[in-house]
């Protein structure tokens, strides 16, 4: 079986867009959720969220708790979303704006301008530029970076895709046909990874 993992460039399994999984991969890596024992870890919180749908608790910090990293990945690509359609900019998006208080705001201790920098090196996008212009067309400066919002998975998708031959077709197609296809899948999955 061949798993998709999160990563720049990489296509996602849920159907995300590049910009939204290129984005909430670089929050979760300045958050230390690549860390062992960091807060984002332990809390199964990849962009250390204060709230987020799914969450079980909260912790002494005010971070929450999701039951699972999936849950945690789920609210934050919820949040990265949200900031995109509001047409925030990185800069907006983390230090607020546009009627939005921040992501991180310097209010909190944080420096947003950068945090917004750090994200924009990461997804290879600028800074200055409101999101939801992004999203529609390529960001220039990144060419493994998909802003077109397509998948080559369905957008429902929420497990790993099992692209072994090892059990009968119940399509009726030849296995030779079926294996082929399932080397093909996994070229592109590891050309993109």
């Amino acid at each position: 079986m061949y798993r998709l993992t999160r990563g720049f460039g990489a296509y996602s399994p849920r159907g995300l867009s590049g910009l939204t999984d290129n984005i909430a991969t670089a929050i979760a890596q300045f958050e230390g959720y690549n860390k062992p024992g960091s807060v984002a870890v332990r809390n199964n919180n990849p962009g250390n969220l204060r709230a987020g749908p799914g969450q079980t608790g909260t912790d002494a910090n005010g971070y929450a708790i999701f039951p699972d990293a999936a849950t945690g990945w789920a609210a934050l690509d919820n949040q990265v979303n949200l900031n995109i359609s509001r047409g925030l900019t990185l800069n907006q998006f983390f230090g607020g704006g546009n009627g939005y208080p921040g992501y991180a705001p310097s209010a909190d201790s944080n420096n947003p301008a950068q945090y917004a920098a750090f994200v924009a090196s990461k997804a290879g996008i600028p800074a200055d530029t409101p999101l939801n212009q992004l999203a529609g067309s390529q960001a220039s400066g990144n060419p493994s970076l998909d802003t077109s919002g397509g998948s080559l998975f369905d957008s429902t998708a929420s497990q790993s895709v099992d692209i072994s031959t090892s059990s009968q077709p119940s399509s009726g197609m030849d296995p030779l046909v079926l294996g082929g296809l399932a080397l093909g899948v996994a070229g592109v999955i590891a050309f993109f990874a």
